[in-house]
């Protein structure tokens, strides 16, 4: 099964540069999530893994016996093999499509994929078989992100209608625990973490988007582009510090789930 998704923040080398800011105000909160699971045995399959930052982290935090990542964007995988090295393995694939080019694996995880998808349910049903019969999927992703500072409202709600228009949701990481148990999986786990997020580091991921998103053939026929230039504008003075505004909350939606009961699994 294979189904088409329309990736909203690009696969170019500016996109590339956005990840890597993305990865260190997020890696936090992931590594603390990642530290709860134990030791992973077996191996670790990364969807949607980009230019390898969370790949990294499944291998430093659980020291799986191999840990693949799997994205759809050769030129980030190069980027990631270029970073990385021999130790960790990538293979070009699209996530929504089966059979998978690895094994099944103890853990399946993603960062950032699902707000993406169309149709979560029915690919969170797919994944299920990526899994060993005990094994588990670990996502994370955005439930909220609120501030104060109109620059921050107005972006998110350019970017929610946007990723609307494309049947996606900018907040999926709220209902990960119902999307998975829709999917028939068994939720193990599921909530929401709160951080504070300095707003020049925000600004700067969300400065660095809107070039991107912007030019996509909706934004341009729904967005007025003078607010968005403005908007832009304001963001990249909140980077910079030249302008003030109170940190972001954000929570980080999170589930493990496995595939089947526990009791199914022993059995």
């Amino acid at each position: 099964m294979s189904q088409e998704q329309h990736y909203t923040f690009g696969v170019s080398t500016r996109a590339a540069e956005r990840l890597r800011s993305l990865a260190a105000v997020f890696a936090p909160s992931t590594e603390q999530l990642l530290g709860s699971l134990g030791k992973v045995e077996a191996g670790a399959l990364d969807l949607g893994c980009g230019p390898g930052y969370t790949t990294e982290l499944l291998q430093a935090q659980l020291s799986p016996a191999w840990t693949l990542g799997v994205d759809s964007s050769e030129h980030m995988l190069e980027l990631a093999r270029a970073r990385c090295g021999p130790k960790l393995d990538f293979a070009l694939h699209d996530v929504s499509r089966l059979p998978f080019p690895a094994p099944p694996a103890e853990l399946v995880y993603a960062r950032f994929l699902v707000t993406h998808l169309r149709e979560p349910v029915q690919l969170l049903r797919a994944w299920s078989t990526l899994m060993q019969p005990a094994g588990r999927l670990v996502l994370e992703e955005t439930a909220f992100m609120r501030s104060e500072h109109p620059a921050f409202q107005h972006y998110y709600a350019y970017l929610a209608q946007l990723q609307a228009h494309y049947g996606q949701n900018m907040l999926v990481g709220a209902t990960l625990g119902t999307l998975c148990e829709a999917a028939g999986q068994h939720v193990l786990d599921a909530g929401v973490r709160v951080r504070e997020i300095p707003a020049a580091q925000m600004a700067a991921l969300h400065a660095a988007n809107l070039p991107t998103w912007s030019q996509d053939p909706y934004a341009r026929a729904a967005f007025d582009a003078a607010q968005l230039r403005q908007l832009g504008e304001t963001l990249r003075e909140i980077a910079a510090g030249a302008a003030l505004a109170p940190a972001v909350s954000v929570g980080m939606g999170y589930v493990i789930a496995t595939a089947r009961p526990p009791a199914l699994v022993q059995g």
